[in-house]
């Protein structure tokens, strides 16, 4: 009993003085190391409500050696040093905390056995890291998940260049989707929080070959400055993470945000994932590794979709019309059309039209008839070797250039003769008429929306909620023949019954799209319209619908002309709607926009109703 007691009390009062005789100056404690920036980031630690009430980002059992690891540091770390010197393969396992612990506890490294990490040393010898790159997928126009872009990195060996980076490795964070999980499974599960996340490695050639090319996005390099001791001790941990599962959220706890991870471990200090409290757009992330001075410099890889685009306008109207012909019948090839084309012009048409059908390809099955005529040009492009010379590609705006994803809006209206002022905010992205600069035109992505008006006898008024406004305006040609659709969801006034009313409704619609002129979209969609309005003979009410609209992009400017009409299915009801929208940008993160607006309603009884709306409004991006 006596000696029991002498131990509990060397424990509580001579602890302390071994373990601060034991540690650097830095971190005189366990307490003080415990709670040092880069052990938190090792263990992924996160404020739950206040800097001492800490959970671990991490949902995986295996990753901690502690019982209560995950909300604990100090008891982690203890742990991890009873583990170095108990269980040797803990080096082996926790290279990264290895690493740490050693560096800043004397004389530690000489009390933990020896041990060869064969497999760890093997895999950073097979990766042979020097540089490491953020690599930033640009949006897809039609796919609704990869609308906000995608981040992952990259590891390039010392010697590697531009374009000769296919043997590289790239480290992708991504949801295990269950088999047989689409749609609006997928997506519930994706804000939810219903799928594991995993870290997981690959040849570069692969990421290249999804996104480049099946997926037709571009893809911006962006070269970071860590220093090799960083690198090292961003694979040490990278290493600690594999099989391990994080929780997967689309807004939050996703791609981007596991990638920011990282880096605060190679570089303690830059607190990254700070920034990111509550959404974590992928965009926003590339401009804060950016805003942190870690890139040095920035490379731009177009899908094979820009390269076969740009090569068809370096051809003259009937020179594409030729491709396209040729492309379905390869006996042109000994037509007088074709050997009146000079001999570097026949090699650039042909070359073109092999393209096209590898293109055609990749997204209509290996068609019997087209791969036989893809080899047969493929042949005569090696048979009659020119090299050709293509213009120089003109490098977009970068996305991280363009305007900052949220957005706060002040506006003067009149909607029916009476004036309102009008504040808005959106969490996100981009809407046709926000500066198009670094962002696609024709896209429009923009969640939780919200329009509040105070007008003239001081009424407030919610005027319109959006939890999801998507549009899509990819132009069709004789070559490309894609749909043009929009999806909507939101709590919005309508005029219903001789007042406003707060309605809920979701819409869609889908048709096609042309550019009459360069920089211009003329689009016409057939809409659906389901709503859910007391004021109407059926409380749930369909309506069918027509959406046409022409618009325009100038250097700094955008206008939109619409007509919008439905015609509820189990109801007179009918509601038209033609507006003009005109924006200005003033500044990188500024604008301007003008609304004039005329709306047509008329119900059951043959009664109309007409009213218009003019509004001048200020946003800007942050």
């Amino acid at each position: 009993m006596i000696m029991t007691i002498k131990f509990i009390l060397f424990l509580v009062l001579g602890m302390p003085f071994i373990c601060k005789a034991g540690y650097t100056e830095t971190y005189p404690s366990i307490k003080a190391l415990a709670q040092s920036e880069q052990w938190l980031a090792l263990i992924h630690s996160k404020p739950k409500k206040n800097e001492n009430d800490l959970q671990s980002y991490v949902d995986d059992n295996n990753f901690f050696l502690a019982a209560d690891g995950a909300t604990n540091p100090e008891s982690e770390l203890l742990a991890s040093l009873e583990a170095l010197k108990t269980k040797k393969q803990t080096q082996c396992k926790f290279p990264a905390r290895t690493k740490f612990l050693t560096s800043h506890i004397e004389h530690l490294e000489k009390s933990i056995p020896n041990i060869e990490c064969t497999e760890y040393k093997a895999w950073l010898k097979q990766l042979n890291t020097s540089y490491v790159v953020l690599v930033f997928a640009a949006a897809q126009l039609n796919s609704p998940s990869s609308m906000y872009g995608h981040t992952f990195l990259r590891f390039d060996p010392s010697n590697v260049e531009k374009n000769s980076t296919y043997l590289s490795y790239a480290l992708n964070f991504g949801a295990t989707v269950t088999e047989g999980d689409t749609g609006f499974l997928y997506a519930v599960k994706g804000l939810t929080g219903g799928y594991p996340g995993n870290f997981a490695a690959n040849p570069y050639f692969e990421k290249i070959k999804e996104y480049n090319r099946l997926e037709n996005r571009n893809l911006w390099e962006y070269k970071l400055n860590l220093s090799q001791a960083e690198i090292d001790t961003m694979l040490a941990h990278m290493w600690e993470l594999q099989g391990i599962n994080f929780d997967y959220f689309f807004f939050d706890e996703n791609c981007s945000f596991r990638l920011l991870e990282l880096l605060d471990v190679a570089r303690p200090g830059l607190k990254l994932v700070n920034y990111f409290p509550f959404t974590t757009i992928p965009l926003d992330t590339v401009r804060v590794v950016e805003d942190a001075g870690l890139v040095t410099d920035v490379f731009y890889r177009e899908s094979i979709l820009s390269i076969l685009e740009n090569q068809l306008d370096e051809l003259s109207p009937s020179e594409r019309s030729f491709v396209l012909a040729l492309s379905s019948n390869e006996a042109l090839l000994t037509s007088n059309q074709f050997k009146a084309f000079n001999p570097y012009k026949q090699q650039f048409i042909v070359d073109t039209a092999y393209r096209y059908l590898r293109y055609k390809n990749k997204f209509n099955g290996r068609q019997e008839d087209t791969t036989r005529r893809s080899f047969i040009f493929l042949k005569h492009i090696n048979k009659y070797a020119v090299k050709l010379k293509h213009e120089k590609t003109a490098i977009p705006i970068r996305p991280d250039k363009g305007h900052k994803t949220k957005m706060w809006g002040f506006g003067l209206g009149e909607k029916d003769e009476q004036p309102y002022f009008q504040i808005q905010y959106r969490v996100s992205y981009h809407d046709l008429l926000d500066p198009s600069g670094g962002y696609y035109s024709g896209m429009s992505l923009n969640m939780a929306n919200t329009i509040v008006r105070v007008y003239r006898d001081d009424k407030i008024k919610l005027e319109k909620a959006e939890l999801l406004d998507i549009i899509s305006l990819t132009p069709r040609n004789n070559f490309f023949t894609p749909w043009s659709w929009k999806a909507n969801v939101s709590v919005e006034q309508q005029w219903t019954a001789g007042k406003n009313t707060l309605v809920t409704q979701g819409s869609g619609g889908r048709g096609i799209n042309y550019q009459p002129l360069e920089n211009s979209h003329l689009f016409f969609l057939a809409t659906a319209r389901l709503e859910l309005n007391k004021k109407l003979d059926s409380f749930m009410s369909l309506a069918p619908g027509l959406h046409i609209g022409f618009l325009y992009d100038w250097n700094q400017a955008s206008l939109l002309l619409e007509a919008e009409h439905y015609q509820f299915l189990f109801d007179q009801t009918t509601r038209s709607r033609f507006s003009i929208k005109q924006s200005w940008q003033l500044a990188a993160n500024d604008s301007l926009r003008f609304l004039a607006e005329y709306n047509r309603v008329s119900n059951r009884q043959s009664n109309q109703y007409n009213y218009h709306e003019i509004k001048l409004e200020y946003r800007h991006y942050f």
